[in-house]
C-alpha cells in the first residue's frame, strides 16, 4: 500500500498541508486573499482525490465541481471586492470558523455512521481544510481576515456532502455499484 494513497493521508494530511501552504503563499498578496487560502487548498485535495470527473455521474462526483465553481465566485467577489468580503471581527471569524469545522466534523461522523466512506473522507477533506481556517482566524493579532464570503466555498461543500448523505440508498444497493451494504460510491485504490 502506497502512503498516498491511503485514505489518512488523503482526508487529513494533504488537505490540511496544501490549505496551509495556499494560505502562506496568499498572505504574499493580502490578508483578504488569505482566508481564501482553506478553499483553495479543497480544491488543490480533490484534484488529488477524488479528482474532477467529467461528465458527473453520481452526486459525489459534482461535489469537486461545486467546490471548484464556488471558490472561483468567491475569488470574483474578493477580486470585485463585493458586499461580505469585509473581514469579520477577530472574535466572530474565530467562532464561525469554529462552528464550520464542527459542523464538518459531524458530517464525518454522519457518514462513517452511514455507511459511506467516500462521503466520509471528503468530510474529513473539509474538516482538515477549516481547521487552517480556524488556526488562521486565531492566528489573527488584532483583526481577523476571515470574511463570510472566503468561508462560502466551505459551506456549500459541506452542505453538498450533506445532501449526499440524505440522498444515500439506505444499506447501498445492487443497481448503483453497493453489494449489500457496501458503499455505491466507494472504491479504493490502495488496496
Amino acid at each position: 500500500m502506497s502512503f498516498l494513497h491511503h485514505p489518512a493521508f488523503q482526508s487529513l494530511v494533504l488537505p490540511f498541508v496544501l490549505a496551509l501552504a495556499v494560505c502562506l503563499l496568499l498572505r504574499t498578496v493580502g490578508l483578504r486573499w488569505a482566508a481564501l487560502g482553506a478553499s483553495l487548498g479543497l480544491v488543490l485535495a480533490m484534484a488529488a482525490w477524488p479528482g474532477f470527473d467529467w461528465p458527473a455521474s453520481s452526486r459525489a462526483q459534482m461535489l469537486p465541481w461545486a467546490t471548484l465553481v464556488s471558490t472561483l465566485l468567491a475569488a470574483l467577489a474578493i477580486t470585485l471586492t463585493a458586499p461580505g468580503t469585509k473581514a469579520m471581527g477577530r472574535r466572530n471569524g474565530l467562532v464561525a470558523t469554529v462552528l464550520l469545522t464542527l459542523a464538518a466534523l459531524s458530517l464525518v461522523a454522519w457518514a462513517a455512521l452511514g455507511g459511506s466512506m467516500l462521503l466520509a473522507q471528503l468530510a474529513l477533506m473539509l474538516g482538515a481544510v477549516s481547521g487552517v481556517a480556524v488556526l488562521w482566524a486565531w492566528r489573527a493579532a488584532s483583526v481577523s481576515s476571515v470574511s463570510p464570503v472566503s468561508l462560502l466555498p466551505l459551506l456549500v461543500t459541506g452542505i453538498g456532502i450533506a445532501l449526499c448523505l440524505t440522498w444515500l440508498p439506505p444499506g447501498g444497493s445492487e443497481g448503483t455499484g453497493g453489494s449489500g451494504g457496501d458503499d455505491p460510491y466507494y472504491a479504493p485504490q490502495w488496496k
